[in-house]
């Protein structure tokens, strides 16, 4: 099975990232799906944005108004739902814990259960998830700090994967330099499906396609790994 190709935070190569433009360029480029992240102001408002700070100001201590005058390009979570609404599938990023039941009701509000994915470094987060919506599809992201967090705690590869399995997580979204890891390869690559994050050199990307553990790919280029999914025919080369 092909590897799904998931734009991450938006068309980033081509459009500032996690704006509405970004996704509108995702959605035009046939993206699979689209990936961006959520964090919650101080007046509860939910907005897509990667950085904990905004002007060196903390998002949780801003109102959603406050942003809005620093910089007008930050979008409600709302907004980027209505954008993206049968046109693409998302794969949602928690970057904070504690408004899981405030996302959800949000993205159930516009987007049926089998159409977007969660994702979190936080366990908690994910937990709740599955404990709460458990038809939600949800995904653990492992990083090179992940993978140092564990070697540092003395945690062997059955007590990691231990730790995942209670989680009830579908995939694994490691940072794709992390594949042959000992941490992630001894422990979850033989039991759940790989969605591989942030991947935009051509060579490694072909690369990637060719390991049947990876289900999804994430990339700022999504229109490069499209043409490496679907090359177009001998009869199209000589149209174009």
């Amino acid at each position: 099975m092909k590897p799904k190709i998931i734009a991450h935070r938006g068309a980033s190569a081509y459009v500032r990232e996690n704006t509405l433009a970004a996704f509108e360029r995702a959605i035009a480029l046939e993206a699979n799906m689209v990936e961006f992240d959520v964090r919650r102001t101080r007046d509860r408002q939910l907005i897509v944005y990667h950085d904990p700070e905004i002007n060196k100001r903390p998002i949780r201590k801003l109102t959603y108004a406050e942003i809005q005058q620093i910089d007008p390009d930050v979008p409600l979570l709302e907004s980027v739902l209505k954008t993206c609404q049968g046109k693409i599938h998302l794969d949602v990023e928690l970057k904070e814990m504690g408004y899981e039941p405030q996302v959800m009701r949000l993205l159930l509000q516009f987007f049926d259960s089998k159409e977007f994915v969660v994702t979190s470094f936080h366990p908690f987060s994910l937990k709740r998830i599955k404990r709460h919506f458990p038809e939600i599809t949800t995904g653990l992201l492992f990083s090179t700090v992940t993978a140092d967090v564990c070697k540092t705690l003395c945690w062997s590869a059955k007590s990691v994967h231990k730790r995942v399995h209670k989680m009830k997580v579908d995939f694994i979204a490691p940072d794709w330099s992390l594949l042959e890891a000992d941490i992630l390869s001894k422990t979850l690559a033989a039991q759940l499906p790989i969605w591989v994050w942030t991947v935009n050199d051509e060579q490694v990307m072909h690369t990637l396609m060719q390991d049947s553990r990876i289900a999804g790919i994430i990339t700022d280029r999504p229109d490069m790994g499209l043409q490496l999914l679907y090359p177009p025919s001998p009869c199209e080369e000589a149209i174009a």
